[in-house]
């Protein structure tokens, strides 16, 4: 056992969460060590949707350029499709069962540029996890270790010690920290801290092959990121599987590689072995051969389950570590990178201010209610998936095939019947908009209680999941304008320096910073002042922040680090400087009680 070696704060896991927290770290200027147990990022594919609010968080990291270039193109993510297979030996075979713009593509292209600096954008996790380590690595105050598994986590009143398993001959080493952030996607952390999962898990068995193929003559339209198939020999859409393409793409936008997915049955003697799912592959593509090289097979549940605390006492859980969410919908992957925006800063804060600590106790106050009905929301997706489409055409995983080929049949026969069951699938494919099109949950979602000084009740989500309304509502994102410099345009979210919480105001500017200055509060030292209107630094050419920012020209808003509005004053208060004061002193204290399991609010998905 070597000397202990000592860190302000240590990561367990370099996946995409932990590696991002450890470029928040470095960004914020905190000395940390990230241990990740595999030798190297990731293998198989998994999430690949990351919405606006992730990727203005690498764009605040300095890697949105870097993540874009290695992403999918644009055209090739902007629509999904439903088909009975691509090809096949019937007239049934090969057909397109449905259609829809998606993720920000096609008609919600100018919803989503309207509101955001950042489009989403489509890279799957294998390709972004080798961005971010080299990031994280190339960042001073990171030390970043693979191949070393966190074996003991043992903490005390003043840190953290943990073991570190080194290599393959034994050899272990001591780290202590102040603080501990676990991104292990639940793989031991939670475990070692005794903090048990609550919700819905092992649901159903997925089987996903990751395999590189020239699909260029037989893909039908190659705008679709993912190709849903319904075949009823198969049992329907979930053991018909999906299909979407990984890149890297070419000078003609085509995919080299791709994943395909399926639920199989627990006694599927095919579901671990390489030929069964060729076979499986050829069926739902509705191909004989294919020239496919298949890289690996993974064998996964679908789980929508979330830790019943965030925190034991120093350490923390982000990411798939506090959380599994059902990937119909693609916010498990983002919600974790935005539980690290939001820990981040605080731990920041805490570190060069002891006073600031009850910082650290608005982390879960606002991130579990949102972990818990995106959970809850996306489980709701999967079973409405493939349930509404296979209902609305007369199929379920009990329909002899004969009689699901019939059904198909007179969806497309023009009969009355044909013509109900046609009626009843639009309006499955319409009512995905809440997997497909839910802007609102987003970009929308709010912290009622936490680190803000609040005006009324709100949800953590919109009662819209589909519309996103930019507000300057206390526990919102600040919205996006584009504002114009000396030099160059500037978006509101870019306002503030790392670790700087900041104080828009436009015809006050004076009488608010002398508030500021007269403020006793620890968390005034954290404030920057922003002057933004006419004759000021930054003005609004357009009037767009003048409409958004929803308080008079001599009130303010406060937006914290991680872009949420911690306070705002509608206008000039008789006396600013005992206002801000208050202010400051309710973000800081948060005597909110933690909301505990079922008590958090649930979106409205009503048909």
């Amino acid at each position: 056992m070597t000397e202990i070696q000592e860190y302000p704060v240590v990561v367990v896991g370099g996946g995409p969460v932990g590696l991002t927290t450890s470029l928040l770290l470095s960004r914020l200027g905190v000395e940390h060590a990230v241990f990740e147990r595999h030798p190297s990022t990731s293998i198989h594919p998994k999430a690949v949707g990351l919405n606006q609010r992730t990727i203005e968080i690498f764009r605040a990291l300095g890697i949105e350029e870097e993540v874009r270039a290695a992403a999918a193109p644009p055209r090739t993510v902007s629509r999904t499709a439903w088909y009975t297979s691509f090809d096949g030996p019937t007239a049934l075979h090969g057909r397109r069962i449905a259609v829809r713009d998606a993720w920000g593509g096609g008609r919600y292209a100018e919803e989503y540029a309207a509101m955001s600096p950042s489009s989403y954008t489509v890279l799957p996790q294998i390709r972004l996890e080798p961005v971010l380590r080299r990031a994280a690595e190339a960042q001073a105050p990171a030390h970043v270790f693979f191949g070393a598994p966190v074996a003991r986590i043992e903490q005390d009143d003043d840190g953290v010690t943990v073991t570190v398993a080194d290599g393959g001959d034994g050899a272990e080493r001591r780290v202590r920290a102040r603080y501990l952030v676990g991104a292990d996607g639940g793989r031991f952390v939670a475990d070692e801290l005794g903090i048990a999962m609550a919700g819905e898990s092992n649901l159903v068995d997925m089987v996903s092959a990751h395999f590189s193929a020239d699909l260029r003559g037989l893909l039908p339209d190659d705008s679709c990121l993912i190709n849903w198939f319904v075949n009823p020999d198969l049992g329907g859409s979930i053991g018909s599987g999906y299909l979407y393409h990984l890149g890297p793409w070419d000078e003609e936008e085509q995919s080299e590689e791709w994943v395909f997915a399926c639920g199989f049955g627990p006694d599927d003697p095919d579901r671990f072995d390489e030929d069964g799912m060729k076979k499986r592959i050829l069926r739902s593509l509705g191909v004989e051969t294919l020239d496919a090289e298949l890289h690996s097979i993974s064998h996964w549940y679908i789980n929508s389950v979330v830790a019943e605390t965030f925190r034991n006492g120093r350490c923390f859980l982000v990411g798939d570590a506090a959380h599994r969410i059902p990937p119909w919908g693609a916010l498990g992957l983002n919600t974790g990178i935005q539980d690290a925006h939001n820990l981040a800063w605080k731990i920041a804060a805490t570190l060069d201010s002891e006073e600031l600590e009850p910082l650290l106790d608005t982390y879960e106050l606002e991130r579990r209610p949102i972990a818990t009905t995106v959970a809850a929301n996306s489980l709701h997706n999967f079973r409405n998936h493939g349930g509404l489409v296979d209902a609305a055409i007369g199929l379920d995983p009990t329909t002899p095939p004969e009689e699901g080929w019939a059904a198909l049949a007179d969806l497309w026969s023009g009969s009355e019947t044909g013509r109900r069951r046609q009626a009843a699938l639009d309006e499955a494919i319409a009512f995905m908009d809440q997997e497909f099109h839910a802007h609102g949950v987003e970009c929308g979602f709010a912290y009622p209680v936490g680190a803000v000084a609040g005006e009324s009740e709100t949800s953590s989500l919109p009662s819209d999941p589909l519309v996103y309304r930019p507000t300057t509502a206390p526990g919102h994102h600040v919205p996006h304008v584009w504002l114009d410099g000396r030099d160059r345009r500037i978006s509101t979210l870019d306002l503030a320096a790392p670790g700087r919480l900041v104080l828009i105001v436009d015809a006050a500017a004076e009488e608010w910073r002398r508030a500021l200055g007269a403020s006793a509060s620890p968390l005034a030292d954290l404030v920057d002042v922003v002057e933004v209107g006419e004759g000021h630094p930054l003005t609004d050419a357009e009037g767009r922040w003048a409409q958004l920012r929803e308080v008079d020209s001599d009130g303010a808003v406060l937006v914290r680090p991680d872009t949420v509005v911690a306070w705002r004053s509608l206008g000039l208060p008789a006396d600013p400087a005992t206002a801000l004061q208050s202010a400051l002193s309710t973000v800081l204290a948060s005597s909110a009680v933690v909301p505990s399991a079922g008590d958090e609010p649930e979106l409205s998905v009503a048909r």
